[in-house]
C-alpha cells in the first residue's frame, strides 16, 4: 500500500512531465507539423516547391475537389467499402475470438495463424490476390476443378463486384487483428459472471447475449472505430488490386487524393486530404460516442 502511494506521488511530480517532453516533441515533429503543413498548402496552388511558383488560391482547391465529377463516386465507394469491411471484420473477428478463447490443444498456434495476415505488407497482399482473382487465376481454377463453374467470376474486372472483391481482401487481412482486440476483451471478463449465469440455467447463446456482449462493449467500440477509420482511409489495397478500375468502379477517396498528387497538383491533393480528415472525424467520432453509451459499469 505504501509503495502504491509512493508511486502515485512520483507520477504527480512535475519531473514526470519533463520525461514526456521527448515523446511530445517527436509526436509534434512527425505528426502535428506535417498535418499543419498539409493544411497550409491546401490554400495554395503548388506545382513545385519553388517559392516563385507558389500562389495563394484560397478555397479554390477545395472547390475543385468538390466539383470533381468522380468525387461522388469516390464517396459512395468509400462508404460502401467502410461499411462492408467493418461488418466483416467485426463479425468474423468476434467469431474467431470466441473460438480461440477456448482451451484446447493447438489454440496458441491457431491464434498465430489467424493474426498472421495482419503483419503482411498491404501492397504485397494486394498483388498476390490480384493474381489469384485473375479470370484464369487460382480462385477460378479451384472453383472449376470442384465443378462450381457457376461461382466463377471476373472478380476484379466486373464493375458490379470489384469493390466487394477489394473488401474481401481487406477483411481477410485485418480480421485477425480485430480478433485480438475481442480476445483481450473476452479474457478480461470475470468468470464468476458465467458461473452465476449457468446457475440460473442460461444457455450458451443467452450468456453470449446477456453477459459477453455487454461486457466487451469497450473492445467492440475500439474494433468498430478502428475498422471504420481504416475503411474510410483505404488506398493501398484498392490501388494494388484494381488501380481504381474498372473505369471508376473501385475509385475511393484515397485514389482521388493519389491522382491529385501524381498529376503534380500538390495543393489540390492537400485539400482532398483535409476533406478526407474531416470526413473521417465526422463519422468516427459519433460512432465512438454512440457505442460508448452502450458500455456497462462493472
Amino acid at each position: 500500500m505504501g509503495q502504491t502511494k509512493k508511486l502515485r506521488g512520483h507520477l504527480k511530480s512535475p519531473y514526470a512531465y519533463y520525461l514526456m517532453l521527448p515523446a511530445l516533441l517527436v509526436y509534434a515533429l512527425l505528426f502535428v507539423l506535417p498535418a499543419l503543413s498539409g493544411l497550409l498548402l491546401s490554400f495554395f496552388n503548388v506545382k513545385s516547391f519553388k517559392l516563385s511558383t507558389i500562389t495563394f488560391a484560397g478555397l479554390e482547391n477545395y472547390a475543385t475537389v468538390l466539383r470533381n465529377p468522380y468525387f461522388s463516386i469516390a464517396i459512395k465507394n468509400t462508404l460502401l467499402f467502410a461499411v462492408v469491411t467493418t461488418l466483416g471484420k467485426v463479425i468474423f473477428g468476434m467469431a474467431l475470438a470466441l473460438l480461440v478463447n477456448q482451451r484446447f490443444h493447438g489454440v496458441n498456434y491457431m491464434r498465430t495463424v489467424f493474426f498472421l495476415p495482419a503483419v503482411l505488407n498491404n501492397v504485397a497482399v494486394g498483388l498476390v490476390f490480384r493474381s489469384m482473382m485473375h479470370p484464369s487465376g487460382l480462385i477460378n481454377q479451384t472453383l472449376s476443378a470442384m465443378g462450381l463453374d457457376m461461382l466463377m467470376h471476373n472478380w476484379l474486372t466486373d464493375a458490379k463486384i470489384a469493390i466487394f472483391s477489394c473488401a474481401f481482401v481487406e477483411i481477410w487481412k485485418w480480421t485477425g487483428y480485430t480478433m485480438v482486440i475481442f480476445l483481450a476483451g473476452l479474457q478480461s471478463i470475470d468468470k464468476t459472471y458465467y458461473e452465476a449465469a449457468q446457475l440460473d440455467g442460461a444457455t450458451y447463446w443467452q450468456q453470449l447475449r446477456s453477459v459477453t456482449i455487454p461486457l466487451i462493449m469497450p473492445a467492440l467500440n475500439n474494433a468498430v472505430v478502428i475498422s471504420v477509420v481504416g475503411g474510410l482511409k483505404v488506398f493501398d489495397i484498392v490501388q494494388s488490386l484494381t488501380n481504381g478500375g474498372p473505369g471508376n468502379a473501385t475509385s475511393v477517396f484515397g485514389t482521388l487524393i493519389y491522382s491529385s498528387f501524381s498529376s503534380g497538383s500538390y495543393g489540390r491533393g492537400c485539400a482532398a486530404s483535409m476533406i478526407l480528415t474531416f470526413f473521417v472525424l465526422l463519422i468516427a467520432l459519433p460512432t465512438n460516442r454512440f457505442i460508448s453509451r452502450k458500455e456497462v459499469e462493472v
